[in-house]
């Protein structure tokens, strides 16, 4: 909490879950800020039925899921999620090499049209076209390599010890 506010964090990422990983990291997050529950929440995208199921599923991306009933609210939903953090942690690894991060790259674009908001961005590779390219890097506030490193800029710079 800096000047009396508790920080909203939004945990922004590839979703799939034929890689557990992409949802495994955004709860360590919160794990690892639990201290801090009164200064700072996270928006996890994942935390929701439409998504639990799909990664019980294992299916989220096939025909069956993307034509389902309200899929089509995704990106008005992520949108206020941008609109209501004031920090992303934005996860820049593609686990699933079949789905291409489309909706980080628009939440990046959002996050770019609010230069208010913080964008922490990391991958293991941070010199991939990804990272490197100029609308990502016109969008990322500060780059670490790895989750921890993440962590570490939030307990430094937006929460009291």
């Amino acid at each position: 909490m800096l000047n009396g506010k508790k920080k909203v964090c939004y945990l922004v990422g590839q979703i799939s879950p034929k890689f557990e990983e992409s949802y495994n990291w955004r709860k360590y997050v919160i794990k690892q800020m639990k201290e801090y529950d009164d200064q700072i929440s996270f928006i996890n995208p994942c935390a929701n039925p439409f998504n639990k199921k799909v990664l019980d599923e294992k299916q989220y991306g096939t025909t069956k899921h993307y034509r389902s009933f309200g899929v089509d609210v995704i990106p008005h939903k992520d949108y206020s999620f941008v609109l209501e953090s004031d920090i992303a942690i934005v996860d820049l690894n593609q686990y699933d090499p079949n789905k291409p991060l489309l909706g980080s790259f628009f939440e990046l674009a959002w996050y770019f049209a609010n230069p208010q908001k913080t964008v922490i961005g990391y991958a293991d590779d941070l010199n991939s076209y990804i990272c490197q390219h100029p609308f990502v890097q016109g969008a990322v506030s500060t780059w670490v390599n790895d989750v921890d490193k993440a962590i570490y800029v939030l307990k430094n710079y937006f929460v009291n010890a």
